[in-house]
């Protein structure tokens, strides 16, 4: 059955933002970011950290009671638009203290400022710098929400065409990952707010500027997953994205990829996010901390 803190959500899920023009982005970014932190804020017990790692900006998130030599790459999402590593702080810090894992955060350029591939380079370069400062492949981890599980997807996709040894396992949570945006669900899922095909569209355009949608590295749902590591694809019954988790779990399966389907009944986009009391996202948390303790040695 669906919790009664879920149903609540329901009828206050914030509506997708429109886009301002591009002069006033930064100050309604760094707005809606401190009112997120306010309202879902850093876990007591995690300690954050800002940093540069390589030129690429990040925030470590790490629990007083962490696992040594291990970590995880956390992306965030926003529709590429939106959010930051900070103004996650509230999911990340509780994904961290659920895996006692350290937690690196990526903070990526945003859209329309900084294009694709951007954030894809940033993702790769991050992990690059994590394993030349003594973290091994298989104690790396690969989390990411929305446009963030499927940067985590694309992110797979570079290191493998690099011929760089892959991270013990990877986690999307909502995951966006097809930017020709074709999913059917983003239509016939009309309860959910949180994303429309008319935002979705605006994004997108925002991120390309004008790159083929269909590139894997953009859209991984058309990317080989051959050789990938174990994936845990999470993803709530009325999202409108739901086909995106459904398809790269299929494609996972198809390639020959260890991959966990997990479909939440009743839980909206990024539920882990909005809605951090209810006892699905403490199932969906506590199943991303099994996972990686099955897969990370």
């Amino acid at each position: 059955m669906v919790s009664k803190q879920m149903r609540d959500f329901w009828a206050v899920c914030p509506a997708m933002p429109d886009i301002p023009p591009v002069a006033s982005l930064p100050a309604e970014r760094q707005a809606r970011d401190e009112r997120t932190m306010q309202r879902y804020p850093t876990l007591a017990g995690v300690t954050s950290e800002a940093v540069r790692c390589d030129g690429v900006s990040a925030i470590w998130y790490r629990p007083n009671n962490a696992r040594s030599d291990h970590a995880i790459l956390y992306i965030h999402g926003g529709a590429f638009i939106w959010s930051s590593a900070a103004g996650h702080c509230g999911v990340i810090s509780r994904v961290a203290a659920e895996c006692r894992i350290d937690t690196l955060a990526l903070d990526y350029g945003l859209a329309p400022e900084h294009a694709f591939p951007g954030p894809v380079e940033e993702g790769v370069r991050l992990y690059k710098w994590m394993l030349t400062s003594g973290y091994k492949p298989d104690a790396i981890s690969l989390i990411g929400d929305s446009a963030g599980g499927g940067l985590v997807l694309s992110v797979l996709l570079a290191l493998k065409a690099e011929g760089l040894p892959l991270p013990a396992c990877g986690v999307i949570a909502s995951a966006y990952a097809d930017l020709t945006n074709a999913g059917e669900s983003i239509d016939w899922i009309t309860k959910d707010p949180c994303v429309t095909r008319e935002g979705l569209d605006a994004c997108r355009d925002q991120y390309l500027q004008g790159h083929d949608a269909a590139d894997p590295l953009a859209s991984p749902i058309f990317g080989d997953f051959t050789g990938f590591p174990p994936l845990l694809v999470q993803v709530g019954s009325r999202e409108r994205l739901l086909s995106d988790s459904l398809r790269v779990a299929a494609t996972a399966d198809a390639a020959g990829v260890d991959v966990r389907l997990e479909v939440y009944d009743g839980c909206v986009h990024l539920w882990h996010w909005w809605v951090p009391d209810a006892p699905e996202t403490a199932r969906a948390i506590k199943s991303v901390g099994d996972f990686l303790s099955e897969h990370t040695h």
